[in-house]
């Protein structure tokens, strides 16, 4: 067979052993049975000799015997006297067994091995979660407080209604803060004469930039208003112009970030309502007609003037001697993607949903479009690091003037 053999008369198998002499073990078993119980808890017991094959030589052939031999850890039994080609070929499948039996042992080992390394990355992973929540809380919340600081910016609507009665405005954020809002000024000359201006604003970008250039739009807003004293709404978006490229420095380098913006300005007195815009528009009703009109290709900041003796922005004059309802809006409605073919809704659907609804009041106005709305989209799935399904920000403003 090409193994070498040893004879030990008392061989002693220590617990503490590494390394196994012997690759199997032929045990002579006595008559009283009690030396080879001894010897197989020793072999058994030792940790080196786990997988060391264990043949007793015995006498007893009963059942009873044999099965006590297995279950005290014996592989293989032969009965005396012992036959040369039966040992053989029981020496050769026990050998076999137990290699089978350590490949085991170490495709096991090897598992746990990766078991191991994997509940660790299991739990570098649930760290990594567990941070990861807890930073996006604290943004989360540090958000909701810059929304509550940015929402304190915006006109109260007491204010507004003390002015506009029939008034609503749709707004919507599209991830918690805002790119888009409104401004409102009540400008009084004198104990019955007053001019209302009113902006809808759409700055670059929306969540956290957009915040940030919408209060450069609320500041330069007051101060064109409130500091300069300017009423007309082509001067007010030109200044603007002058402050968006002084304050962001685009003079001396490449961002072009700014803001579009439906402006006006309601003279009571008059009874005219003077628009600009800066790439955005107006539509009103007057008679049940619709009319739409379409502010300046230029936006407020972002693009190099070659042109300076130009007016950047074209005022218009709406007679408002007639009952007439107002929409000054912001692109995110049109631009909301959803419906049955996944689209955009459109300015033509846009308009075509005001004409439908600019006869009822403004509160219902309001129900119907958030509703409009809420259905176009509603099978829309907010996209990575968004807060609702909305692609933008949504700001409509419509009032009715029966001055």
């Amino acid at each position: 067979m090409g193994l070498s053999a040893d004879i030990q008369q008392d061989a002693a198998f220590e617990a503490n052993n590494t390394e196994a002499l012997y690759d199997l073990i032929l045990l002579n078993a006595g008559t009283t049975h009690q030396n080879e119980q001894q010897v197989l808890q020793q072999i058994k017991s030792s940790a080196a000799y786990k997988r060391v094959g264990v043949i007793v030589v015995t006498e007893d052939h009963s059942d009873d015997h044999l099965a006590y031999l297995w279950k005290m850890g014996a592989d293989d039994f032969i009965a005396r006297p012992i036959n040369a080609l039966e040992l053989e070929a029981r020496v050769k499948s026990v050998l076999q067994q137990q290699e089978s039996l350590k490949k085991i042992d170490s495709q096991n080992a090897l598992l746990e091995l990766k078991m191991e390394e994997l509940q660790l990355q299991k739990e570098v992973l649930t760290e990594q979660k567990t941070s990861i929540a807890q930073a996006n809380e604290e943004i989360t919340d540090s958000i909701n407080y810059a929304k509550r600081i940015q929402d304190s910016m915006l006109p109260a609507e007491k204010e507004i209604k003390s002015s506009l009665p029939e008034s609503f405005i749709l707004f919507q954020p599209c991830n918690i803060v805002s790119g888009d809002f409104y401004w409102f000024a009540k400008k009084q000359l004198s104990d019955y004469y007053h001019k209302l201006i009113l902006a809808v604003v759409d700055c670059t970008g929306h969540g956290v930039p957009g915040a940030f250039m919408s209060m450069i739009g609320d500041s330069l807003l007051n101060h064109a208003v409130h500091d300069l004293e300017m009423h007309e709404p082509e001067q007010i978006l030109a200044e603007m112009d002058k402050g968006v490229w002084a304050k962001l420095n685009q003079s001396q380098n490449t961002r072009r970030d700014g803001m579009d913006i439906s402006l006006c300005m309601i003279d009571v007195k008059e009874k005219v309502l003077k628009f600009a815009g800066a790439r955005q528009h107006m539509v009103y009703f007057q008679n049940n007609e619709l009319f739409f009109v379409k502010g300046d290709s230029n936006k407020i900041g972002g693009v190099k003037r070659d042109d300076t003796t130009e007016p950047l922005f074209q005022g218009h004059t709406i007679d408002i001697s007639v009952p007439t309802q107002v929409y000054l809006f912001t692109d995110g409605y049109q631009n909301q993607l959803g419906g049955n073919k996944h689209k955009k809704l459109k300015g033509n659907r846009f308009r075509q949903l005001l004409q439908e609804i600019h006869q009822y009041s403004t509160q219902k106005q309001l129900q119907i479009l958030e509703n409009q709305l809420e259905n176009w989209i509603a099978h829309e799935e907010p996209k990575e690091g968004r807060a609702t399904n909305l692609i933008d920000d949504v700001l409509v403003w419509g009032f009715r003037l029966e001055i």
